[in-house]
C-alpha cells in the first residue's frame, strides 16, 4: 500500500530515487542511510545520515513529522480551494470572490493543478500516519483563517482576498514555508534499520520536491503579471534571505506583520541568505562557503557567486519556526496540538 501511495505521487522522481539508491547499494562500502542520502543527491541528508547512524531517532520523532506535515498540507489544500471556490465551507468560498475575479484563466488553471497535488499529499499523510501507530488529526475548512487573524477573519494577509499581487505573494510564501519546513524535518525521519522510516523519508523529500515546483511556479505567474519585476525571476529560484528574497516590491504599504512574516519565511536561524554548508570532502565533514569555492569566476563576480550560492540551496526552518510563521492561519485547538 505505501509503494503504491509513492508511485501515486510523482513516478519519475520514485524512479530516479530507486534507480540512484540502488546504484550506491551495489557498489559502495557505507552505510544503508548514507547511500540513501546520497542517492536522493543530497549531501545534507548524507551527512545527517552520519550523525543519526551513531545516535539514532526514536519512531514517534517520525510520527510527529507526519502529523506536523499532516497539518501544514491540510492548510496549504484549503487555501487553495478557497481561492479556487472549492472549499467545502461557503465562508471560504465568499472571502476570496474578489480576487478570484482578476486571477488569469491560465493562471487559475495552474493553482487547480497545485491544488490537486496538496490534496494527494493530504491523502497520502492520512493513510499512512495510523501505519506508525498514530490518528490524524480531524481537520476541515473552518479550521483556517487565511488572513493570518487566528479565527478573527482580519488578520494582516487579509488584502491576499482582494488584491492578485497580494494573494500571490501569500500564496508563494505558503509554497517557501512548506519547502523550508520539510528541509527542516528530513533529519528526524533518518532511523536505521526501520524501514517504515525510509519509505515516510523518501515520501517526504519528494513532497519537498513537489513544494519547490510549486513555489518556483508561483513566482513565475508573479513575474508574468509583473513583466518588468525582475525581482521575480523566471527561473523560479529564492535569491538572498529575508523579506526581500520575497520579491514583495509590488505590494504597496505592506503591514508590519506581513513584512516581519516575510522575514521569518526567508530567514530564520539558517537564512536563505546562507552560503555556508556541510559537505563530504571524502574522509570526514568540513564546512564550506559555496560563494567563494575557487574556479566559480565563469559564474561572474563575488555578488554573482554570492547569488548563484543562495539559489542553489533550500534552507531549513526548524519546526518552532514554521509554528510560529503559520500559527494565526491556524486556529487555536489544544487538542489538535498545533499550534
Amino acid at each position: 500500500m505505501q509503494q503504491s501511495l509513492l508511485e501515486g505521487i510523482d513516478p519519475e522522481i520514485m524512479d530516479e530515487v530507486v534507480s540512484r539508491r540502488d546504484l550506491f547499494r551495489r557498489g559502495a562500502s557505507m552505510s544503508r542511510m548514507v547511500a540513501q542520502g546520497l542517492a536522493m543527491g543530497s549531501v545534507p541528508v548524507a551527512l545527517a545520515a552520519l550523525a543519526k547512524d551513531a545516535f539514532g531517532q526514536a519512531p514517534a520523532d517520525v510520527l510527529d513529522v507526519l502529523n506536523f506535515a499532516f497539518i501544514l498540507e491540510n492548510l496549504e489544500n484549503e487555501f487553495y480551494k478557497a481561492v479556487l471556490g472549492t472549499s467545502a465551507l461557503a465562508a471560504q468560498n465568499n472571502a476570496f470572490t474578489t480576487v478570484r475575479a482578476l486571477i488569469p484563466a491560465s493562471a487559475r488553471e495552474s493553482l487547480g493543478q497545485i491544488q490537486k497535488h496538496e490534496q494527494q499529499h493530504v491523502d497520502f499523510l492520512k493513510a499512512v500516519i495510523p501505519q506508525f501507530g498514530g490518528t490524524p488529526a480531524a481537520m476541515s475548512a473552518a479550521d483556517f483563517d487565511f488572513t493570518g487573524g487566528n479565527g478573527s477573519g482580519t488578520g494582516p494577509f487579509a488584502r491576499a482576498t482582494t488584491e492578485l499581487n497580494f494573494l500571490l505573494v501569500a500564496t508563494q510564501a505558503f509554497e517557501d514555508t512548506g519547502v523550508r519546513a520539510y528541509k527542516g524535518q528530513a533529519g528526524r525521519l533518518l532511523i536505521n534499520g526501520n524501514n517504515n522510516a525510509d519509505i515516510a523519508l523518501e515520501s517526504a523529500l519528494r513532497i519537498h520536491s513537489v513544494e519547490a515546483r510549486h513555489a518556483a511556479k508561483i513566482r513565475r505567474i508573479r513575474r508574468g503579471i509583473n513583466p518588468t519585476d525582475t525581482t521575480l525571476r523566471l527561473s523560479g529560484y529564492v535569491r538572498g534571505g529575508g523579506a526581500a528574497a520575497a520579491g514583495a516590491g509590488n505590494i504597496a504599504n505592506p503591514p508590519a506583520e506581513v513584512v516581519a512574516a516575510l522575514n521569518a519565511i526567508y530567514g530564520g536561524a539558517t537564512s536563505e541568505s546562507n552560503t555556508q554548508h556541510v559537505v563530504f570532502n571524502g574522509t570526514s565533514a568540513v564546512t564550506i562557503d559555496a560563494a567563494t569555492l575557487s574556479n566559480l569566476d565563469v559564474i561572474g563576480d563575488s555578488t554573482a557567486r554570492t547569488n548563484a550560492a543562495t539559489q542553489a540551496f533550500d534552507e531549513p526552518l526548524t519546526k518552532d519556526e514554521v509554528i510560529a510563521i503559520v500559527r494565526n492561519f491556524i486556529k487555536d485547538d489544544a487538542a489538535r496540538g498545533l499550534p
